[in-house]
């Protein structure tokens, strides 16, 4: 009467853990090939991801995935203005993140550190007529100080780009400038912003005061001036069409800019990093497959006598060549947790060190155990084919 298959199963089970704890040392040498790959693989995966992070985050920053809607122009070369829906359809669409949106600026607004610069001397510094949340779109930060919201926008108060900030000598929030000849209180600086140069230079107020405080000019500052669209990375040929058609739908021109060579270069970077991570892998993996086929040959070697006698007693070469291929799975299961856990923690501690973000894929880590388990078996089979081969005579002899 045959056994259970379970039976069979954990007999299987005890005979490898007994061959794998028989020679410890044996045992520790043979992990530590797999360990090491896979430690490896772990690390500098896991180090090749966060600078991928890192390095993808900086292009965004410079503006990979930001695009500028503005008015577009007729056949005549006049401007086509956007309607006053255009922020809200942009902001429904699927890869659209954040939309910040700057109205027309009052018509010839003049700008001074005070009442005593000569009116003549112009400082090349814009206006800029912001909504509530708009900087958050371009994803600018505050050298000092804070933004116009909801609170504050109906204020005599600005916030001035870090080019502006210079012209004016103005060092920090509290300091007064001139727009129009009235006073206005400096609430923010900003810091530079490579995405979006012309906020460079631009004085922002806020708009409720705006439309307030220019009644003569309520039509020409209510006109939407550019909306600053954030996006999901992606192709940035076809988010411009999206963004486009969603901004005017009865199809009237709009002008959506992008830096289309950031973008180009964002994916290419992407998909060189990533292949790049993957040949890491297989080249960690291989390695460790290699000292497991060399220590189970060994071991073959070693155990010749066992073999042997487990022929004269009965044993099949289908028994010895389950028994040796669940050795060389046990080794790498074990050699595998085991760099598993260590290239994690070098990979957390690399991106930590280097202020990085971290980036390991803690989803991959049990594909990283399985992989390095199927390569232990793949490079077991050699080896456990060579034990099954031998015939009782011939292993006991050799022993």
């Amino acid at each position: 009467m045959s056994k259970p298959l379970a039976t069979r199963i954990a007999d299987l089970l005890h005979a490898a853990w007994i061959g794998a704890t028989g020679r410890v040392s044996r045992t520790i040498l043979a992990s530590l090939g797999i360990a090491l790959g896979v430690a490896a693989y772990v690390a500098l995966s896991g180090i090749a991801a966060s600078n991928q992070a890192a390095l993808l985050a900086r292009l965004d920053a410079l503006g990979a995935n930001l695009q500028v809607v503005a008015p577009g122009q007729d056949a005549t070369g006049q401007p086509v203005p956007l309607p006053d829906y255009a922020p809200e359809t942009i902001a429904r669409q699927p890869a659209v993140e954040r939309v910040g949106v700057f109205l027309t600026p009052p018509a010839s607004a003049q700008v001074f550190k005070n009442e005593l610069v000569p009116k003549t001397n112009g400082n090349a510094l814009a206006v800029a007529v912001m909504r509530p949340g708009a900087l958050k779109a371009v994803d600018v930060s505050f050298a000092q100080g804070r933004g116009i919201d909801a609170h504050n926008e109906s204020l005599p108060v600005t916030v001035l780009g870090s080019e502006a900030a210079y012209r004016l000598g103005v060092n920090e929030p509290g300091d007064r400038i001139l727009i129009d000849n009235e006073w206005y209180g400096v609430i923010g600086i900003l810091d530079p912003v490579p995405q979006a140069q012309a906020i460079n230079s631009s004085v922002i107020i806020g708009a409720r005061w705006a439309l307030d405080h220019y009644p003569d000019q309520t039509e020409s500052i209510g006109a939407i001036n550019q909306i600053y669209v954030r996006t999901t990375p992606g192709n940035a040929e076809s988010l411009r069409r999206m963004i486009a058609h969603a901004a005017n739908l009865a199809g009237g021109n709009v002008s959506v800019t992008a830096s289309a060579d950031l973008s180009q270069a964002r994916n290419a970077t992407n998909d060189s990093l990533t292949a790049l991570g993957l040949m890491i892998g297989v080249i960690a993996l291989a390695v460790g497959g290699m000292s497991i086929a060399n220590m189970m040959i060994v071991t073959v070697m070693e155990r010749r006598g066992e073999i042997g006698l487990r022929r004269a007693l009965g044993a099949t070469p289908g028994n010895i060549r389950l028994q040796f291929v669940a050795e060389a799975a046990l080794l790498s299961a074990i050699g595998g947790f085991t760099g598993v856990v260590i290239g994690a923690g070098a990979a957390m501690s690399v991106a930590v060190g280097a202020g990085q973000p971290p980036a390991l894929d803690w989803a991959g880590l049990p594909m990283a155990w399985g992989a390095a388990v199927l390569v232990g078996i793949l490079a077991g089979l050699y080896p456990a084919s060579r034990a099954a081969r031998l015939t009782p005579t011939e292993a006991l002899r050799g022993e």
